[in-house]
């Protein structure tokens, strides 16, 4: 009776421990993973992963959310650069921009894409391995709150980010961050930079932060490339969108940077509605003026008066430069000037990356003087309080010409 009984029990107990390894997934290279919720591990975990090898996992999530990656478990051979074996992670599939590389056992936070795909791509050599890796993915709300490696979408009325490991120590080589953020459709965006230290080079070839203007990456929205250990000058968005991305190379890193931004009313980068204007810049009569904005100011015949040589002393700044973007700001214009060479700079506030600079002009009246975009000109204006250039109709504004360079080189050697 005991034998019997015995015979029974045994084979449904290890039925029972046998089922349980059936269930634990085995983790293949690579493949097209589709669902809410599941494991992605490199091929044989926990077992050493193979050498010379690629594998590519392609997460989909459903519509509408996008994908949250947690690394739970991290032991590849280790590298400072990651130069050998290591695990990249991308925010789609096709010419996506990679969230970071990763390698040695030390795992990041979580990496949420933008979008309901995200690409998982394991490479080893035929060197040292370890066990590998074992991640977690979610799909999750696009505005889901939590711990996120870099990068994401702000859209509360004012808060900061930083790079990776800020301030503990030096962000890492081999990451893209980008973060987007939204204000409310009648706001602008004020950002600033308060600590910042990213590899220097003088174009900023190599890690650095570039600002866009909306949410289109291209030169045309380009507000500015940034790297070194100078903090850019505040920015202002020309919308509600600014898309800031953060790019580290595989070779040196450095500290990093925290910044911070606000939602400002549109009108917030000027003195209110009245533009306070010396004589000289708008008039050759003796004593200070004020010229309030008007709509007989704009109204009045656009026509250019004088020369280069008379505007040149009765302006506070005069300088050469393509026009890179204009944002309408009824009824005026904040027009951005990529500049080639500065003769008078006063107080204007300047952007600078390496060797290019850029600056923020007000045009008070648009269509005059009329600017196009992707033109060369010689401006001449006024600096506001708070740095800005700011140009009404009587002052200097045309065509750049090369044949005017070595005049504007005599004249920046004048005592005005």
């Amino acid at each position: 009776m005991w034998t019997v009984t015995w015979s029974i029990w045994v084979p449904l107990v290890f039925g029972s421990v046998f089922g349980e390894r059936q269930r634990r997934p085995v983790f293949t290279c690579g493949g097209n993973i589709n669902g809410t919720s599941g494991l992605v591990g490199s091929q044989g975990y926990p077992g050493v992963y193979p050498p010379n090898t690629k594998c590519i996992w392609r997460i989909t999530v459903p519509q509408g959310k996008v994908v949250s990656l947690t690394f739970r478990s991290l032991d590849l051979e280790n590298d400072g650069l990651c130069r050998y074996d290591y695990v990249d992670v991308y925010d789609g599939f096709v010419n996506s921009q990679r969230l970071g590389r990763f390698c040695g056992t030390a795992q990041p936070g979580a990496l949420i894409s933008n979008r309901n795909r995200m690409q998982v791509v394991m490479v080893s050599d035929a060197n040292t391995a370890g066990s590998g890796f074992l991640a977690g993915y979610a799909a999750v709300r696009p505005n889901a709150r939590g711990e996120r490696y870099c990068g994401g979408l702000l859209d509360k009325p004012s808060g900061s980010f930083t790079t990776p490991n800020w301030p503990e120590r030096d962000y890492p080589a081999g990451v893209t961050c980008s973060w987007h953020i939204i204000a409310p459709e009648h706001q602008i965006i004020e950002l600033k930079f308060e600590k910042f230290d990213v590899e220097r080079d003088n174009y900023c070839r190599y890690d650095h932060v570039v600002v866009y203007n909306g949410v289109e990456t291209s030169d045309e929205t380009r507000i500015g490339k940034f790297c070194g250990d100078s903090p850019p000058a505040p920015i202002y968005s020309d919308g509600s969108h600014l898309f800031i991305q953060f790019v580290s190379d595989l070779s040196l890193t450095a500290d990093g940077f925290i910044c911070h931004y606000v939602f400002k009313p549109k009108n917030s980068t000027i003195s209110g509605s009245t533009i306070h204007v010396t004589a000289a810049a708008v008039s050759t009569t003796a004593g200070p003026i004020v010229l309030e904005y008007s709509e007989a100011l704009c109204k009045q015949k656009c026509k250019r008066t004088g020369t280069i040589e008379s505007h040149y002393c009765l302006s506070n700044f005069v300088l050469t430069g393509t026009l890179v973007s204009a944002a309408l700001r009824e009824p005026s214009v904040l027009a951005t000037f990529s500049i080639t060479n500065v003769y008078k700079e006063g107080n204007l506030s300047i952007q600078q990356a390496g060797k290019s600079m850029s600056t923020k002009v007000l045009i008070l009246c648009r269509k005059c003087p009329l600017v196009r975009r992707g033109l060369n000109y010689i401006i001449m204006g006024h600096v506001d309080e708070q740095g800005q250039g700011v140009v009404s109709s009587q002052n200097f504004v045309m065509a750049f010409k090369t044949k005017k360079q070595r005049d504007l080189a005599v004249l920046s050697n004048a005592r005005c």
